[in-house]
């Protein structure tokens, strides 16, 4: 086999942003990751984040329970912090075209809910953002 046929084969394509796909490798990739693991002990903390407007919105969500952090999608029960935001937002913020700061600053970004915990746990975000890096 030639390398080209030995690196096609063991390269996966990357799932579609939003896709039932991306929410499933993005689910894996949270709860895989050690670094999530050790930040989120003792947090007990939901994330929703909402994109687009009315029946056509996509919303997921992101828990950290105790060293456990999953995605997934629907809206959470109840969410301590929550995000909305248009596609294309969020898509700027997904492909480094946008920072969450400059879409927030500009008011297309919105933030409900405790910014206490959006500050409190800034490094756990950060986190968040590195370990679904792959799926960028």
């Amino acid at each position: 086999m030639t390398e080209q046929r030995a690196l096609a084969a063991t390269v996966r394509a990357m799932p579609a942003y939003l896709s039932p796909a991306w929410f499933t490798e993005a689910d894996a990739l949270l709860r895989s990751s050690e670094a999530m693991v050790a930040l989120s002990q003792g947090v007990h903390l939901v994330l929703e984040q909402r994109v687009g407007e009315g029946s056509s919105s996509i919303i997921w969500h992101v828990r950290f329970d105790n060293g456990v952090v999953s995605m997934t999608e629907g809206p959470a029960d109840a969410a301590d912090i929550i995000f909305v935001s248009y596609a294309e937002t969020a898509e700027g913020i997904r492909n480094g075209a946008l920072s969450a700061q400059a879409a927030f600053i500009a008011g297309d970004l919105r933030v409900e809910g405790s910014i206490n915990a959006l500050l409190e746990h800034a490094e756990l975000f950060a986190a968040l953002d590195d370990v679904l890096g792959p799926l960028r």
